[in-house]
């Protein structure tokens, strides 16, 4: 929060507890009104407190504005008012404001919340061998803007990746390929990124068919798989590591497409041996123990439930890869908090895996969080790369692309890629995190409504009034009245470090999205209402002058709001 919030919620904790001595600091909630006419900040503690200090609502209201009116955090505010059925709402004065909007700058909403903490990022997580699919693209957008914010609040940030380098899936695609007619001619022959990995998306499809149709294709390809963790095929060896850099080649492209990288690569591949270990010694510490031949964790016996880290024929399990998974990644790094963005399916599942590694190795207890997101589809329907019909990251990506080249033509290849990403990524992060998408191609790239291309277009049209604005513009004085569509702009800016702080608190960039697009709602309202560039601009009047400034000002806040969500901003569209 920023200070002024800070000190007006002490300001009101104080004057209600006169009327119930059990209030806490915490239970003072202040929001921001989606109506400007019920002021800037509003709180509903009277409602709240009212039924224990036996008083009605707008009386208790009453009370406290009475008590409030003798803080000095009030100077700061023209007018306190109160709505039924017991809201008090405040309204910051214009020469706050102004102070504020001469503040606005670069680093405006950065904070130091979060200085001295090391936060490990965990996301992403495509598989090798497997295409890149929507939801991949959804989970890079959405751990590429928290890193960001997160970042923006001090913390020391360690991008990881971790991704399914070994596993049925690739003994299933190798097996596809080796099915393919003259599958060496035509490996061979795959000059290009892109046709190597739809040549292993197609084998995949091939070699799951196999696997759920033929018993002994199935048998084939669970002895492959056998040898590929004991790696001791040198042929099946040898077509691993060759096509798995075909993937991982594949995925840096687009890791570089939308502006994101990685510090530290993880793989199944490093840790499932290690995982196993730390079973077995976990087992003799009585921390896991055998059921029908496995061994599994009781989690039953923690208010979980209890799950498989050991196979019956000898095999570590995902969860038993996730123990020396967390154990590197807490040797190596030592964070003081690890955020896994995965999707909901796997909630129960990583309860059990934190209960287990924190018995395992205490150093890591309430250390790990799993940010959840939700499923992405198209509106038409879902995507499964079980049947190769995979709605791939690349093709969503140049498909917005496409769309937006054929709606302005003049646009060159460099702004239309920029605008593309934006949309894809605009659509993901303005919802909840937790909210399943139906991404909509109409909505994404729409210049009119909440939308990434939207913002940079408001940004390029700022851009555009500064570069014909003669510099410096210096604000003399604001002896005249601001319009209402000045002062809608003008009390939007002391908003943003309340919001990113709040945004980083809660891992929802959607926040952050709805104060962008709201500023550029208003900025363009004012924008075509009223003249910005006098005509004669040898003889500025300060009217201008504050026009140019506002402008700078908006421009300044989206461009540090679109980068915390890793969207890019062009100066021209």
């Amino acid at each position: 929060m920023s200070n002024l919030k800070t000190q007006l919620q002490e300001a009101i904790f104080q004057a209600a507890k006169k009327f119930s001595p059990q209030l806490k600091l915490e239970q003072v909630q202040l929001d921001h009104p989606e109506n400007d006419k019920f002021g800037d900040y509003s709180t509903n503690l009277a409602m709240v407190l009212a039924k224990k200090a036996r008083k009605k609502p707008l009386d208790l209201a009453k009370l406290i504005v009475k008590e409030l009116k003798n803080n000095r955090t009030i100077e700061q505010f023209n007018n306190i008012t109160i709505a039924s059925p017991g809201f008090i709402n405040f309204f910051l004065k214009t020469d706050y404001l102004l102070k504020e909007l001469g503040r606005v700058d670069k680093d405006y909403a950065q904070g130091q919340d979060l200085k001295g903490k090391k936060i490990m990022v965990e996301f992403c997580h495509p598989n090798t061998h497997k295409q890149f699919h929507i939801g991949h693209l959804r989970n890079i957008c959405l751990g590429e803007s928290i890193v960001r914010l997160l970042e923006y609040q001090g913390a020391e940030i360690i991008r990881a990746n971790y991704q399914g380098d070994v596993g049925l899936h690739i003994a299933k695609c190798l097996y596809g390929i080796w099915q393919a007619p003259n599958y060496k001619h035509q490996i061979t022959n795959l000059k290009t990124i892109t046709k190597k990995v739809e040549f292993l998306g197609k084998a995949y499809a091939a070699g799951n068919k196999a696997y759920e149709k033929d018993p002994q294709a199935k048998k084939e390809i669970l002895t492959i798989n056998k040898k590929i963790y004991a790696q001791s095929d040198p042929e099946i060896n040898q077509l691993w590591k060759k096509t798995r850099q075909w993937s991982l080649d594949y995925f840096e492209t687009i890791y570089k497409r939308v502006y994101s990288h990685y510090d530290r690569y993880y793989f199944e591949g490093e840790v499932y041996q290690a995982g196993k270990k730390i079973v077995l010694e976990g087992l003799k510490k009585k921390i896991f123990k055998k059921s029908k031949g496995a061994i599994i964790f009781p989690g039953s016996k923690y208010g979980l439930h209890d799950r498989v880290f050991i196979t019956a024929e000898g095999n570590p399990t995902y969860e038993a890869k996730d123990m020396e998974l967390g154990r590197l990644q807490f040797s190596e790094h030592h964070p003081d908090l690890i955020i896994h963005v995965v999707g909901p399916e796997q909630a129960g599942y990583f309860k059990v895996v934190f209960k287990a590694l924190a018995l395992l190795f205490p150093q890591t207890k309430d250390k790990e969080y799993h940010l959840v997101y939700g499923w992405v589809r198209l509106k038409k329907g879902k995507m499964s790369s079980r049947s190769g019909n995979v709605v791939t990251g690349s093709w969503l990506l140049d498909e917005a692309k496409k769309r937006i080249k054929k709606d302005y033509p003049d646009l060159d290849e460099k702004r239309a890629e920029m605008i593309s990403v934006a949309a894809v990524k605009y659509s993901f992060l303005k919802v909840n995190p937790q909210t399943e998408v139906a991404f909509d191609f109409d909505e994404s790239i729409s210049l009119q409504g909440n939308s990434g291309p939207y913002l940079q277009y408001t940004y390029a049209r700022a851009q555009s009034v500064l570069c014909k604005a003669k510099k410096p513009y210096t604000l003399r004085n604001t002896d005249y009245s601001l319009n209402p569509e000045e002062l809608a702009v003008l009390r939007t800016f002391y908003k943003f470090p309340e919001i990113v702080k709040q945004t980083s608190q809660d891992y929802s960039p959607n926040l952050l999205c709805n104060f962008l697009y709201d500023l550029a709602q208003k900025y363009n309202v004012f924008y075509n209402r009223h003249r910005i560039l006098n005509p004669t601009m040898k003889q500025c009047s300060n009217v201008t002058m504050f026009r140019i400034l506002l402008t700078e000002k908006v421009s300044k806040v989206l461009y540090s709001g679109l980068y915390l969500l890793a969207i890019k901003t062009p100066r021209k569209m």
